[in-house]
């Protein structure tokens, strides 16, 4: 007899937990706002399990109650403020009233819905409560217990409290859950420990520094970021490497992996090594890696991580490929050498004649001078025979400020359009003294004239046989127009006058007309692609037209 007693006794004492509702330590739990502070305040108590609660940053923070606020359906007959929370297994979800007990059950009853649309449980009287185990574990007054409830992946429970004399919906908890898969953040090699130690002691501390590998975040058919489409190369000493997962990670049996080489499992699922959301690789061997991550949550759905430890240079087939082209290289270095010899001969041939042709060109342009101080002393001698001397020393004075210009850029192959301008201006201004002729100078608003160079003093000789062959007798009934065009990438120069003419067939072997063809001449031998063109055409109705093209000079 006292056997039995002592049985029933233990089993009783065994039996006890078995009854408890919930762990209520295991679970974490949402609740209205001052529901601890006032006893009757009438509210759901939502309880998941705390592993559920963890992966928050890899599910975007996305609220069961989102997408609710929103549907005016949901929301035509239930509260604005309802509870919401997201969870990430099939563990069930547990639903507690606050404020309701055995003394005022009678006057509420609940249901329960999945999705909306299917009831799970219909309109239902109150007639569990809160047992002593949980009680003393929360610290709360008695409150209704309305059960567990589950889900698959992708749905929800909505449980609805209403007043019976009523029938309004008073309180409403929703619980979703929610797809989850792991999503890298970072990889970290060995030289990079540091950065990741200050993420791991207070990331929201410390600016994230960057590191070797940053990802690109894609997402799958479900909308979570996933970067297996990733694959990394580390060098072969960079064998220890920390994969950073985006989740609040607190108990390593939420995370499970798996590491495959070269197509062999050396590593079979197990739990992480660190209560932490990162898993640390040590020791790898060169080769072709995929590291499979799952969370015990949701084992389904796995994300694989490539990645590559290389070779040591002395291990690698590399090293034993180049070893015999060295070989073998060093039986052609001969004609390699040979060869060598030769085009550097060439280029030394090259450079000679690139060399007497700048050579040629600036005794060209040594020429040119002359045979405008020439010119521009004639006109001087004009004015003074004249008796002009007023306007002989204003030539004078202008004279001089162009041959400063034109000494100044003397040993300079190109000069600014915006500079060979100002000599045009003032070669134009010195001409007009003597003959009173009008001229124009315009220059494309879609030209740079700080930027655009053009050779120096290749333009004036065109411009002042228009003006010696064609505008000189007219007087100021004369007019010479210069305009800087671009036609494309080419720069293209007008110069035009409304004289007697000045056709290809007739006065165009001038000294200065001779040597601008011979200069672009050497010009066009040393810039290849850039060629110079030069055309002498009648003007309409009068006069001759000068086109200068300085092709593809914008290039």
């Amino acid at each position: 007899m006292k056997k039995i007693l002592l049985l029933l006794l233990s089993t009783i004492i065994l039996a006890k937990p078995a009854f408890s509702q919930i762990d209520w330590g295991k679970y974490s739990q949402s609740y209205p706002n001052g529901a601890q502070e006032n006893p009757s305040q009438i509210g759901f108590y939502t309880a998941i399990i705390k592993e559920n609660d963890s992966f928050w940053p890899t599910n975007n923070g996305v609220m069961a109650d989102l997408a609710l606020k929103n549907d005016t359906s949901f929301q035509r007959y239930r509260p604005k403020d309802f509870s919401g929370l997201t969870t990430f297994d099939t563990a069930k979800a547990q639903f507690f009233l606050h404020g309701v007990n055995k003394s005022n059950a009678a006057d509420y009853e609940y249901r329960v819905l999945e999705n909306q649309n299917k009831t799970m449980v219909p309109w239902s009287a109150i007639t569990r409560f809160t047992d002593a185990t949980v009680i003393k574990a929360s610290g709360l007054p008695q409150m209704a217990y309305l059960g567990g409830y589950k889900t698959t992946i992708g749905n929800k429970i909505i449980v609805d409290i209403r007043k019976k004399q009523t029938g309004k919906i008073i309180a409403t908890s929703v619980v979703a859950w929610q797809y989850i898969r792991p999503a890298l953040v970072d990889v970290y090699t060995p030289d990079e420990l540091n950065i990741f130690l200050k993420r791991l002691n207070g990331a929201w501390r410390v600016a994230k520094e960057k590191t070797k590998w940053q990802l690109q975040n894609p997402t799958d058919v479900f909308g979570m970021p996933v970067n297996s489409a990733q694959k990394f190369t580390a060098e072969p000493t960079d064998n220890n490497l920390v994969f950073y997962f985006d989740a609040n990670i607190y108990n390593k049996a939420q995370i499970e992996y798996q590491l495959i080489r070269n197509d062999d499992v050396v590593i079979p699922w197990k739990t992480n090594d660190f209560d932490n959301c990162f898993v640390w690789l040590k020791n790898l061997e060169p080769g072709d890696y995929g590291l499979e991550v799952r969370y015990t949550a949701q084992r389904q759905h796995v994300s694989t991580y490539a990645f590559v430890i290389g070779t040591p240079w002395y291990e690698s087939n590399l090293f034993r490929i180049i070893a015999g082209i060295l070989a073998a290289a060093s039986l052609g270095f001969v004609g390699f050498f040979i060869v060598n010899i030769q085009q550097r001969q060439k280029a030394r041939e090259e450079f000679a004649k690139k060399t007497k042709l700048q050579l040629e060109l600036k005794a060209i342009y040594a020429q040119l001078n002359p045979h405008f101080v020439f010119n521009a002393l004639s006109s001087i001698q004009g004015l003074i025979n004249r008796q002009d001397v007023k306007g002989a020393n204003n030539y004078l004075s202008d004279f001089a400020k162009l041959m400063r210009e034109t000494l100044n850029n003397s040993n300079k192959e190109q000069i600014p359009l915006k500079q060979e301008a100002e000599i045009l201006e003032t070669y134009l201004k010195l001409e007009q003294l003597r003959f009173g002729f009008r001229y124009e100078i315009n220059i494309d608003s879609r030209i740079n004239v700080y930027e655009t160079e053009l050779p120096s003093l290749l333009v004036q000789p065109l411009i002042e046989n228009a003006v010696k062959h064609g505008v000189s007798s007219l007087q100021e009934k004369g007019l010479v127009i210069v305009a800087f065009l671009r036609d494309e990438n080419n720069l293209v120069v007008y110069i035009a006058d409304n004289g007697s003419g000045f056709p290809a067939n007739k006065n165009t072997n001038g000294f200065g007309l001779k040597l601008t063809r011979d200069r672009i001449k050497l010009l066009n031998e040393i810039s290849t692609g850039q060629e110079i063109g030069l055309e002498i055409m009648e003007n309409s109705p009068s006069g001759t037209k000068i086109e200068l093209t300085f092709n593809n000079w914008f290039l």
